[in-house]
């Protein structure tokens, strides 16, 4: 697949495809960063990979930046879609889809909703409202970097883009210390499956956290645990096959 740009967006393969893949990025990361992910998809399926945080002007809390994510996801939603975000990106994914008027929700075949804490575990450890959201430095974001892992050894040799890098992930962080679980809409939407991923070895987007997610979905998860850490998806290519399995059987990719 070619890409190329969609306002601030990344486009994989042919602008009429019949289906359609959308991808929501870590915090800290980028439209780009799930590159490798969305090479796993199928040809004749379109994928969108969102630009979820602008580095120019950020988002300052996590509602300000779904209301400026809704339009262009609602405009997405314009055929049979499986939507994918990995850590910020799927507490963001879950809120838009729970955002989606009724004819574009009934679009939705599936959700994957993967290394991200539940929003119930999310809001308990959200202390912003009513007090002030949680301080974060900058040694340490760059802590959390090498404790997460996902960042190739070369950025820590360049100044210049670990501050770069140390910044949007301060800039989403925010997003998540700000985090506010959505309202359920109404109305019934059987024709989307849920999917819970997680890291085996990941401690805090964990198997537990898992189960939790189904507190906050419209129906019950399925749940799989792939070999690795936060970045499972990163480190081995079993995310990517089974995101293609499972775009392939849920809107008919071939």
């Amino acid at each position: 697949m070619t890409a190329r740009a969609m306002s601030r967006h990344l486009v994989l393969g042919s602008a009429d495809a019949l289906h359609r893949v959308v991808l929501l990025h870590y915090a800290g990361g980028s439209a780009a960063s799930l590159l490798p992910l969305a090479r796993h998809m199928p040809d004749t399926c379109g994928v969108v990979l969102l630009e979820l945080n602008d580095p120019g002007d950020p988002a300052h809390t996590f509602t300000e930046a779904v209301t400026r994510l809704r339009p262009e996801f609602e405009e997405l939603l314009d055929r049979p879609t499986v939507v994918f975000g990995h850590s910020m990106g799927a507490l963001l994914a879950h809120a838009l889809v729970e955002a989606l008027p009724d004819h574009r929700r009934r679009l939705v075949s599936d959700v994957v909703l993967s290394g991200s804490r539940s929003p119930t575990t999310t809001s308990r450890l959200a202390t912003f409202p009513p007090t002030a959201f949680t301080a974060r430095s900058r040694t340490g974001l760059r802590d959390d970097m090498i404790r997460y892992g996902g960042c190739p050894p070369e950025l820590f040799a360049d100044t210049e883009l670990l501050e770069r890098a140390v910044t949007a992930l301060g800039h989403d962080m925010q997003l998540i210390d700000t985090y506010s679980g959505p309202v359920r809409r109404g109305g019934r939407h059987d024709a989307t499956e849920y999917h819970i991923w997680y890291g085996e070895t990941d401690d805090e987007a964990s198997a537990d956290e898992a189960w939790l997610w189904a507190d906050d979905v419209p129906r019950p998860p399925h749940r799989r645990g792939f070999p690795g850490g936060h970045f499972y998806l990163l480190e081995h290519t079993e995310a990517g096959q089974a995101l293609r399995r499972l775009a392939v059987a849920g809107i008919g990719c071939t």
